[in-house]
C-alpha cells in the first residue's frame, strides 16, 4: 500500500513539475518604453515655462511664417534696390504687428519670445533686424530691447539652459499640453484698450482689498465688545 501511495505521490509529483515547467505556461515578458521620473523642481520649472510658452509661442510661429514668406517673395524680385525696398516694407510691417504686443508682455515672456523666433527661424532677433534693416538700425534696436531689459541676441539652447523649455514644446507637439497657436495682433487703439481695462482691473482689486479690510476690522471690534 505504501509502495502504491509512493508511486502515486511520484507520478503526481512529476505531472505537476511537467505542468510547471510547460512552456506554453510559463510568464511572459512584456517590453516597455521607460518611464522618465522628474523631481519636483525640475516640474516646478517645467509648469513656469509651460506658462510662458503656451502664451508666447504663437508669435513666434507666426513671425516664422512671415519671415518665410518675405524670404520667398523677396527671391522673385530681380533688382537689388527694389529688393531692399520690400525688406524694408516688410520688416516695418512685421515690427507694427508685434509691436503693441510686445509691449503687453512682461520681461519674461518678452525674452522667451526672442528665444522661441529663434528656435523657429534660426536667426536672433538681432540677426533678422540686421537683415532687413541694416546693422545700424539693428543696434538701435538692441539699446531699445536694453531699455526694456530685453536681449535681442537671446538664443535658445535645447540641449543646454532651454532643455526644460524644449521639454515643454515637444509636450505641445505631442498634444499633451493643450495649445492654440492662434496669434491676436494689436494696433494702438487695442492697445490703449487693454491698458484701460488692466487699470480698472488693478483698481476694482484694490477696492476689494480695501473693502475687504475694512469688514475685517469690524468683526474684530464687534468681537472685542462681546468679549
Amino acid at each position: 500500500m505504501k509502495t502504491i501511495l509512493g508511486i502515486s505521490l511520484l507520478f503526481f509529483g512529476f505531472s505537476a513539475l511537467g505542468q510547471i515547467l510547460n512552456p506554453d505556461d510559463s510568464l511572459k515578458l512584456y517590453k516597455s518604453e521607460p518611464v522618465p521620473v522628474y523631481t519636483r523642481d525640475y516640474m516646478q520649472e517645467y509648469n513656469r515655462l509651460k506658462i510662458l510658452i503656451v502664451k508666447v509661442y504663437p508669435y513666434a510661429l507666426y513671425a516664422a511664417d512671415v519671415l518665410d514668406e518675405i524670404n520667398q517673395n523677396a527671391a522673385s524680385i530681380e533688382k537689388r534696390r527694389k529688393q531692399n525696398k520690400f525688406y524694408k516694407d516688410s520688416y516695418q510691417n512685421l515690427r507694427d504687428e508685434f509691436k503693441y504686443v510686445i509691449y503687453e508682455f512682461y520681461t519674461s515672456e518678452g525674452r522667451m519670445l526672442m528665444k522661441l523666433i529663434h528656435r523657429e527661424t534660426g536667426l536672433t532677433v538681432y540677426e533678422i533686424a540686421t537683415a532687413y534693416r541694416g546693422k545700424k538700425n539693428a543696434e538701435v534696436f538692441e539699446l531699445m530691447g536694453k531699455i526694456w531689459d530685453q536681449n535681442i541676441h537671446e538664443k535658445f539652447e535645447p540641449n543646454g539652459k532651454d532643455k526644460i523649455a524644449e521639454h515643454v514644446i515637444s509636450d505641445i507637439q505631442k498634444g499633451i499640453v493643450p495649445f492654440n497657436d492662434q496669434v491676436v495682433i494689436l494696433d494702438k487703439d487695442a492697445y490703449k484698450a487693454e491698458q484701460q481695462k488692466d487699470k480698472e482691473r488693478k483698481q476694482q482689486r484694490k477696492q476689494n482689498t480695501k473693502e475687504h479690510n475694512k469688514k475685517k476690522k469690524e468683526q474684530e471690534r464687534a468681537a472685542r465688545k462681546d468679549k
